[in-house]
């Protein structure tokens, strides 16, 4: 009688967020794994004590973080929970992986840039983040490592699914609404397609060892604007004569500033994984299903 393999026991955080929401509803494809997601109620990055009791109880062999503060420009006026829930949350949970031997892939952002690149960013170039946001996610990145210097952490840009609050869904709501769009077309990025992401966190946490720690760009090939990214979603879904034009960002002023460049090159990852490197216009389309 052949013995059946031990589930290895996966955490996601972040509930409720399209990510986590993703990771979790995508497990079923990875039998191997069992996979408890809790939302913010059950694990504020916030609440070291709360936090303790959760990891302490479900003793977890990997923790895959997508709990964030994710407010860019309300993070302007709010530093402090910013990096609370951003550096000091992230820093806190990795010790605890660090004392309970088990593995965490962490997810941050192109903000730890300033856009000043003119090519593909690598996870080695000097970061300079332009606001509170991107801040607090690169000293969760220094803290996160100092407590457990096998973590992973996975910077990604532009996220979105056919689920969920994102550009994307945005798009399609306003321009099947018939609504007049102005759309920034002077910062440059590349689409990061959720399900693709929650695929190569899967994978690393049926089988870490072949990602090693430190940082790592998680993305797809091409880019374009959010101009060309909303053009190509109504072509992609089929939503016509959508009133949709160009504007500067000059034109759209927010709180915080973005990276007007922030394409992370993803090639390193993708070669690790044994995965194919696809278009970003190629994962649009798969998100149409």
């Amino acid at each position: 009688m052949e013995m059946m393999e031990q589930q290895r026991k996966i955490l996601v955080t972040g509930l409720g967020g399209q990510l986590a929401n993703r990771l979790v509803a995508m497990a079923a494809g990875w039998p191997a794994l069992e996979v408890v997601g809790l939302a913010r109620r059950d694990f504020d990055l916030t609440n070291s004590d709360q936090t303790e009791r959760a990891l302490a109880a479900l003793r977890p062999d990997v923790v895959l973080n997508a709990a964030a503060y994710t407010a860019v420009d309300r993070a302007e006026e709010e530093r402090d929970q910013a990096f609370a829930v951003n550096a000091d949350g992230v820093g806190h949970l990795a010790g605890l992986c660090a004392r309970h031997g088990c593995d965490l892939m962490h997810i941050s952002t192109d903000y730890v840039f300033d856009g000043a690149s003119d090519r593909p960013y690598l996870p080695s170039d000097e970061t300079n983040p332009k606001g509170v946001y991107g801040a607090s996610k690169l000293a969760g990145e220094e803290q996160a490592l100092l407590a457990l210097p096998t973590a992973r952490i996975v910077r990604v840009a532009w996220l979105y699914d056919a689920q969920g609050h994102n550009f994307m869904n945005t798009m399609l709501k306003l321009g099947r609404a018939g609504k007049s769009l102005r759309v920034v077309a002077d910062q440059t990025g590349t689409p990061t397609h959720a399900p693709a992401l929650a695929s190569m966190m899967l994978d690393f946490a049926a089988s870490p060892g072949w990602l090693p720690p430190g940082v790592h760009h998680f993305g797809h090939e091409g880019t374009t604007t959010w101009h060309g990214f909303a053009e190509e979603i109504f072509r992609v879904w089929g939503v016509e004569d959508a009133d949709l034009a160009p504007c500067s960002t000059a034109e759209y002023p927010t709180p915080a500033a973005r990276p007007a460049y922030s394409h992370l090159d993803p090639t390193a990852i993708h070669a690790l994984w044994g995965r194919p490197l696809r278009s970003w216009q190629e994962e649009l389309a798969h998100s149409k299903g």
